[in-house]
């Protein structure tokens, strides 16, 4: 099978980690032990960016109220639940595909650098990847488009023959912002009509049939 794009940016937390079950109950954990109640439905409604711009977001806290609440995620987290983060169904494979067909690979995550890259390395991936982009590397987090941009430099790529793969509304609108050629949604968090309404030109149900629209060939369903 032949590569479709010249580039491909990876979100990182349910894109390619099987992380949002973690994600999320450590931010449920810790924004509730910092006295505001929030449950589940509320958080997933607005998941996706950075935990202090989500915290502004959902309970209007400003910067300097969101910190100590961050601070203490980010503790929680790396602590009791990043070693328990495994990949996906499907992702070596699509990992491995991609690795035979000699397509450069970035990953661009709203965690800051230095989580993302200690997930990456935990599930034994850094040598997959060209770079590992966060929320702290450029100027602005997803969907701004500079993480992406940055991202395609260090790849020596082109948006025009690049793709982004991800879940959520910051991913879709990083991909539209940057003019990537292809924007590919993952049904889950979100569902198909709300990431195209945010910029994916593809959905897909999983990472099979994420890798069939990456490649020339029998294409796999897509949602």
């Amino acid at each position: 099978m032949r590569p479709r794009y010249q580039s491909v940016v990876f979100d990182l937390d349910g894109t390619l980690a099987d992380t949002e079950p973690l994600v999320v109950g450590c931010m449920l954990e810790t924004i509730n032990a910092h006295g505001h109640p929030v449950d589940e439905e509320l958080l997933l409604k607005y998941i996706g960016p950075p935990l202090p711009m989500m915290l502004n977001n959902m309970l209007g806290l400003n910067l300097e109220q969101a910190q100590p609440i961050y601070l203490d995620y980010l503790r929680r987290y790396e602590d009791s639940y990043m070693p328990r983060t495994r990949p996906l169904p499907g992702a070596e494979a699509l990992l491995d595909a991609l690795r035979d067909a000699e397509v450069p690979l970035a990953v661009v995550t709203n965690k800051r650098e230095d989580a993302g890259r200690k997930t990456v390395d935990l599930l034994d991936w850094t040598e997959r990847f060209v770079t590992i982009i966060g929320a702290d590397t450029a100027s602005d987090p997803k969907p701004h488009p500079a993480p992406l941009l940055h991202a395609l430099e260090l790849l020596n790529g082109e948006a025009k023959t690049a793709v982004i793969v991800g879940d959520t509304e910051s991913d879709m609108g990083a991909g539209r912002n940057a003019g990537f050629a292809g924007v590919i949604g993952i049904i889950g968090v979100r569902d198909a009509d709300y990431l195209r309404r945010h910029g994916a030109t593809h959905t897909a149900a999983d990472l099979a049939a994420v890798q069939g629209l990456l490649f020339d060939g029998p294409a796999a369903s897509t949602g």
